[in-house]
């Protein structure tokens, strides 16, 4: 592993994004919102800024890289000593999916207005956070992801946050029958939500769901607005497993997807498809988790 090479991913600001088109700045001036939006491109900015400064001064070679480009950068692991999230979490889950041995420290660039959970700094600590990495004080905390299997084949990206399974259209409903051990219950819902500790107080929360601490070595599963006329009361709502245990959902939809943490990677999930979910041996390491 390369000892002076860091990689550093930012997002693409809201602001840098529409700037230009002319339509949409003129409808949030009218609420201010638009200024808010500069605003925080401004902090993002300057913590950009600032974070390859803090390398640089401490002789390591950056390379900075959009978001939306890391995918296609490979092998990182060999390339890179470290790698730095600037933005929230989902520029952190985008550079999750690429990891597994290099440690990723998250910098939140605009605490204000980004959620965050797992970036551990900010523009005000981010050279003490990384000090205290590089020192040795402080390691790396082992943060549990998700493997899946769609048809017994195992995919390649591991998930860090979540999984909704569920129809094409969010106004459709999902058909699928899951089974856990000697469990199995047809369901009619608007989807099921399977979440990681490090995903726990998202969405699956607000459905329901149980927080856990981001390292907990367990994951978690709710059916979110299930229809009980069809085949009676369904009592298979939510559950919680733990490393050895899995979760299967077959597919009854004839459009059914499947989203991997947010809305950015999804794969098809049709009839008769099977989905098998469990947690992965190999977590990722993250630099200044404070849970």
């Amino acid at each position: 592993m390369p000892q002076n090479r860091v990689l550093v991913v930012y997002k693409e600001s809201t602001y840098s994004r529409y700037g230009t088109t002319q339509h949409l700045v003129r409808g949030f001036k009218k609420n201010k919102y638009w200024e808010v939006l500069k605003k925080s491109h401004e902090r993002h900015a300057k913590t950009l800024e600032l974070v390859r400064a803090v390398l640089r001064k401490r002789n390591f070679k950056v390379t900075t890289l959009l978001r939306s480009k890391v995918e296609k950068l490979k092998n990182i692991d060999r390339q890179f000593k470290l790698v730095v999230s600037v933005g929230g979490d989902g520029t952190f889950l985008d550079c999750s999916h690429q990891l597994w041995n290099t440690p990723i420290l998250g910098v939140n660039s605009d605490p204000q207005q980004s959620v965050a959970r797992l970036s551990g700094s900010h523009s005000g600590n981010f050279e003490q956070v990384l000090e205290r990495h590089l020192s040795g004080q402080k390691k790396p905390a082992l943060v549990w992801r998700l493997d899946f299997f769609i048809n017994g084949k195992k995919n390649t990206v591991p998930v860090l946050n979540d999984i909704l399974i569920s129809t094409l259209s969010p106004g459709g409903t999902s058909r699928y029958i899951l089974k856990a051990g000697k469990r199995s219950e047809e369901q009619m819902s608007s989807g099921v939500w399977v979440s990681s500790a490090a995903g726990s107080t998202a969405a699956v929360l607000s459905a329901g769901g149980k927080a856990f601490p981001a390292t907990a070595k367990k994951f978690q599963f709710v059916a979110r607005e299930v229809y009980h006329r069809k085949f009676g009361t369904r009592n298979f709502l939510r559950g919680v497993f733990t490393a050895g245990q899995t979760l299967e959902v077959v597919s009854y939809m004839r459009q059914g997807r499947i989203f991997i943490d947010g809305s950015n990677l999804v794969l098809l999930f049709n009839v008769g498809d099977r989905l098998k979910i469990k947690l992965s041996p190999r977590p990722l390491q993250v630099i200044g988790l404070k849970d």
